[in-house]
């Protein structure tokens, strides 16, 4: 991944190594949990609504705060 505001969200992660389309479902939920405003718009514009949602409806990570606020958003 490129750009470097998202590195804080992946602290655990060779960053550098981290490829979203290889890894979708870890990046989207990563930001979906932990994600400020300019990391929501890079995912929304990265992927689609559609995508989120699906891996939204099937993560275990994401906790229901998180999973209640991004169903709105997405309106789910």
């Amino acid at each position: 991944m490129k750009l470097p505001s998202l590195r804080k969200y992946f602290w655990d992660t060779d960053f550098e190594a981290l490829d979203p389309e290889q890894h979708k479902k870890y990046v989207v939920e990563r930001l979906l949990e932990f994600g400020d405003e300019d990391a929501a718009g890079w995912l929304l514009r990265r992927f689609s609504k559609e995508d989120i949602a699906a891996i939204l409806s099937r993560s275990r990570t994401i906790s229901p705060k998180s999973r209640a606020f991004w169903n709105l958003i997405l309106n789910k």
